[in-house]
């Protein structure tokens, strides 16, 4: 009888050992991932940038205009989408005020020869839609 109560205490404490170093591994290969998407989008932001003034500086300015707007463009279907989930819920109101920034530079700013990629499109008319947040989480779209 001992016997077997050591060998069940002994595959219990090897199930454990096993889930905790399973965890450990799932846990960093995550952190991992999101990290690497952080460079990613980093990068990506630094290259962007370094476009917009080469542009600038070979005065293209409406090559770099264009650029800038369509990165906004990126920008604010990504916010449209991201504001109805739940990791954001404690920057819901500023990501909605963001997108009306981006909004009202549109209305006001944006140059005549400007259009929105098709594949962005619905996310930007969704996004510029949206009015502000309820109590739920979810945004109700401008009247």
């Amino acid at each position: 009888m001992i016997k077997e109560m050591l060998k069940i205490a002994a595959t219990l404490v090897g199930m454990w050992v096993l889930v905790m170093i399973g965890y450990s591994v799932g846990s960093r290969k995550t952190s991992d991932y999101f990290l690497r998407q952080y460079m990613e989008s980093n990068l990506t932001t630094l290259r962007s940038k370094i476009k917009v003034a080469e542009l600038l500086k070979t005065n293209q300015k409406e090559k770099a205009e264009e650029l800038l707007e369509t990165l906004i463009d990126v920008d604010v279907s990504s916010l449209g989408v991201e504001v109805n989930l739940k990791p954001y819920g404690p920057i819901r109101q500023e990501i909605l005020q963001t997108v009306q920034e981006a909004k009202a530079y549109r209305t006001k700013w944006t140059s005549p020869t400007h259009t929105v990629n098709k594949n962005l499109k619905r996310g930007v008319d969704a996004a510029f839609g949206m009015e502000n947040v309820q109590p739920g989480g979810g945004t109700q779209p401008a009247r």
